[in-house]
């Protein structure tokens, strides 16, 4: 229809009709409406009959419950969470001392197998210091005899000349010489040293008793000119000046205590130019000394000196080591001139 055009006059029936007509659409749109929130209602679970009021509150009372239902399973799992991280620490406390037992007993069947391998060799040496004695007793003493069966040999002669015809002058000269001759052989034979004591006189070593294997006195050094570290290194001093009672062993680097007392521990460490080391003194797994040996700005080697006065028990193990967890930095140094030591004697 053109817009110029004029719209037709609707007489009073039709425009009627027509006013009708749309309300009818109304009322299905309102009614599609209804249908659609009652079945949105059912759905959900809400009647008909529900202010809009109380059903907020209803909703808000499921989502309070959620929400309390979630926070009771995360205090749960919280919980279970705190009980799972105690028993890791545990578990690795436990590891630890553990470590620390095995370390500590592997280092003291090292000490032993030393031991033990030290007192094979001393009775063998023993041994055959018996055999050689026993040998030289046999000799000496069949010797003795032969010398003694001739000078009663002399005798009864010497009886049967004077019971017969008197003897000369010079006869009796003769076994008077005679006689004396074999009493002084027999008394050399008697002051004779043992073969083993000889062997100490050309060596230039004087015979001296054992000592008593409770005595505990040691001297080494390490001989190496550098030994690269790392943390919770036993340091080795693997030369021996002193050792009394056989206690230090060079492989491991520690000491074995042959009993309870009062002993006294120094260790001398020399570290390179620029650099520092911080060790430590053990007795089993108990740190009862440390030291900070430090060349940090210097241009050559220095050294420090550490000493402890500790009591133990026997069968303890007592040894240097550098620190399990702080950093060092250099080598450790050890020369003729300058020796990086361990010493420990028993004081009472």
């Amino acid at each position: 229809m053109n817009a110029y055009q004029k719209e037709p006059t609707l007489t009073p029936a039709a425009h009627s009709t027509q006013l009708v007509q749309r309300k009818m659409a109304t009322l299905k749109t309102i009614a599609l409406v209804v249908v659609l929130v009652h079945f949105v209602l059912d759905v959900y679970g809400l009647s008909s009959d529900d202010t809009c009021r109380e059903r907020l509150e209803k909703l808000l009372a499921n989502l309070n419950e959620k929400f309390q239902n979630h926070q009771t399973e995360n205090t749960k799992v919280d919980a279970m969470f705190r009980i799972i991280q105690d028993e890791n620490s545990y578990l690795k406390s436990r590891l630890k001392s553990l470590e620390e037992i095995v370390l500590t007993s592997s280092r003291r069947t090292e000490k032993l197998e030393a031991r033990i391998a030290d007192l094979e060799s001393s009775n063998w040496f023993l041994k055959s210091r018996l055999t050689t004695e026993t040998t030289n007793y046999r000799v000496n003493k069949k010797y003795s005899s032969t010398l003694l069966g001739n000078l009663k040999t002399d005798d009864s002669r010497k009886v049967n000349t004077t019971t017969g015809p008197s003897l000369t002058k010079g006869n009796e000269i003769e076994v008077h010489r005679k006689t004396a001759m074999v009493k002084r052989k027999i008394s050399q034979l008697e002051n004779k040293p043992s073969a083993s004591n000889e062997k100490r006189l050309l060596t230039g070593i004087r015979s001296t008793s054992i000592p008593n294997p409770d005595n505990a006195a040691f001297s080494a050094y390490v001989s190496f000119f550098r030994t690269g570290l790392s943390n919770d290194f036993t340091i080795q001093f693997d030369t021996i000046i002193t050792n009394i009672g056989h206690h230090y062993n060079k492989h491991t680097g520690a000491f074995t205590a042959p009993q309870h007392g009062v002993y006294v521990f120094t260790w001398n460490l020399y570290c390179s130019a620029g650099g520092y080391i911080y060790s430590q003194l053990v007795v089993n797994s108990n740190v009862v000394g440390a030291m900070h040996t430090s060349a940090e700005g210097a241009s050559n080697i220095r050294s420090h000196t550490g000493i402890v006065v500790v009591e133990v028990n026997q069968g303890d193990v007592v040894f240097v080591r550098t620190h399990p967890t702080d950093i060092y930095s250099g080598m450790l140094y050890s020369h003729p001139d300058y020796r990086s030591s361990f010493n420990g004697w028993k004081l009472y």
